[in-house]
C-alpha cells in the first residue's frame, strides 16, 4: 500500500486495522492524514476478502479535529486554497463513510470537531466510557460545515443545534444517546468488545454484507416509491445469488455455512502494509 506517515495499517486476509498515527498531534489531521487516509480507504475497499476494517488512534487521544498549525501554514490562506482542502476533506469522510465493507470506531479517548466527523462516518462505534467529545470549530472561528451531512443523518438536527451552537463538550452518554455511539464500555474492555464485533461480522456472508450496506446508501436519497422498487430488486437478487443457496442449505443442514469459519482458525499475524 505505500508508506504511510501519519496513519499505520495492518492487514490479514479477512480484517484490517487503520491507526491515526499522530499521538504526538492528538492525531489530528492535516493535509498528509487526508490523503493517506482517503487513499488507503478506497484501496481496502476494493480488496475483495476483506470483511471489515477497524479505525482506531495511537496514544490516548482519538482525534482532536483538524491540525492547527497545519491550517495556518498558509496564513491568510486563499480562498481558493481553502475551497480546495474542503474538497479533499470531503473525499476523505466520503471514502471512509462508502467504503464497502463494515467500518467499526474504536474510540479510546476525546474526539473533537473532524475526530466527531469520523465517528459519523464509521458504521458501529465502541467508544471508552469516559471518553469526551465535542463540536468545537465555532470556538475558532470556524463553521463544522464538511462533516455537518454526516452528522445530520447520523445524529440529527436536534443534536447539532445543541453541541454545534454551543461548542460544549459532552460526553459518552451524550453520543450514545444521539446515536453516535453504539456500545460504551470500560477503557479495559474496548478489545474484547471489538473482538466480539469482528467475530460476528465474520459469521456473515460477505456478499449479502456488503450489498446491504451498499442498499443503506442507496436509499437514504430516494423518493419512497423508488426505495420499494430497489429493495424489491435488491431482495430478489440475493434470493437468487449462490450465497443465499449455501446459506439456506447450511440452516437445512444444521451446519456452518462456507464462510463462516471462526476467525482465530484461520488468524494470522497482522501484516503492516
Amino acid at each position: 500500500m505505500g508508506l504511510c506517515m501519519t496513519i499505520s495499517v495492518e492487514s490479514d486476509d479477512t480484517f484490517a486495522r487503520v491507526t491515526l498515527n499522530r499521538p504526538d498531534r492528538r492525531n489530528a489531521i492535516d493535509g498528509r492524514m487526508i490523503t493517506e487516509l482517503r487513499k488507503t480507504f478506497e484501496k481496502l475497499a476494493r480488496e475483495p476478502s476483506l470483511r471489515g476494517i477497524v479505525l482506531a488512534a495511537a496514544g490516548s487521544v482519538f482525534c482532536a479535529g483538524a491540525d492547527i498549525q497545519w491550517m495556518q501554514s498558509a496564513s491568510p490562506v486563499s480562498k481558493s486554497q481553502a475551497q480546495d482542502d474542503a474538497q479533499r476533506l470531503t473525499l476523505m469522510f466520503r471514502a471512509i463513510d462508502e467504503c464497502s465493507c463494515p467500518v467499526i470506531g474504536l474510540v479510546q479517548g476525546p474526539a473533537f470537531g473532524g475526530g466527531v466527523g469520523l465517528m459519523a462516518v464509521c458504521d458501529m462505534v465502541v467508544a471508552a466510557e469516559d471518553a469526551t467529545f465535542s463540536l468545537s470549530e465555532t470556538r475558532l472561528g470556524l463553521v463544522p460545515a464538511v462533516i455537518a451531512p454526516f452528522l445530520l443523518r447520523k445524529a440529527g438536527e436536534s443534536f447539532l443545534r445543541r453541541y454545534c451552537l454551543t461548542g460544549e463538550t459532552f460526553s459518552t452518554s451524550v453520543a450514545h444517546r444521539f446515536g453516535l455511539v453504539h456500545d460504551v464500555v470500560p477503557q479495559s474492555d474496548l478489545d474484547d468488545r471489538i473482538t466480539e464485533l469482528t467475530e460476528a461480522i465474520m459469521r456473515l456472508a460477505p456478499r449479502a454484507t456488503r450489498e446491504s450496506k451498499a442498499l443503506l446508501h442507496k436509499m437514504l436519497p430516494l423518493p419512497e416509491g423508488d426505495r420499494w422498487a430497489l429493495c424489491t430488486k435488491t431482495n430478489a437478487g440475493a434470493r437468487c445469488a449462490p450465497e443465499a443457496k449455501e446459506g439456506l442449505q447450511a440452516f437445512v443442514e444444521k451446519r456452518l455455512p462456507s464462510w463462516a469459519t471462526p476467525r482465530e482458525l484461520k488468524a494470522q499475524p497482522m501484516l503492516k502494509t
